[in-house]
């Protein structure tokens, strides 16, 4: 069984948990966690081709930092900006 979340029940949650991490910190865990279920569909990164679609704000962030991960690991990635004057600029 799958459980979804409501919009503010998951904004909670990250507004404790970045309250007490390092500013940044959330969004590295999110890109870690993104990049590995990437690599185990992929099977293997290297040589790989990825395509990423990538939205404003902070899932945009987290997909580009995710892909910056699997480029490290010799992925070739394509990042897609759907609205490049709002693309979060860490990423």
């Amino acid at each position: 069984m799958r459980i979804a979340y409501s919009v503010e029940t998951v904004r909670a949650a990250e507004r404790e948990l970045m309250a007490r991490l390092p500013e940044g910190a959330l969004m590295q865990r999110a890109a870690a966690g993104l990049a590995a279920a990437c690599a185990d569909l992929l099977g293997r990164v290297y040589g790989s081709r990825v395509a990423l679609l990538v939205g404003s704000g902070d899932n945009g962030g987290d997909a580009l930092y995710a892909g910056a991960r699997l480029a490290r690991r010799g992925a070739g990635v394509t990042a897609v900006l759907l609205n490049p004057d709002r693309a979060h600029g860490g990423g």
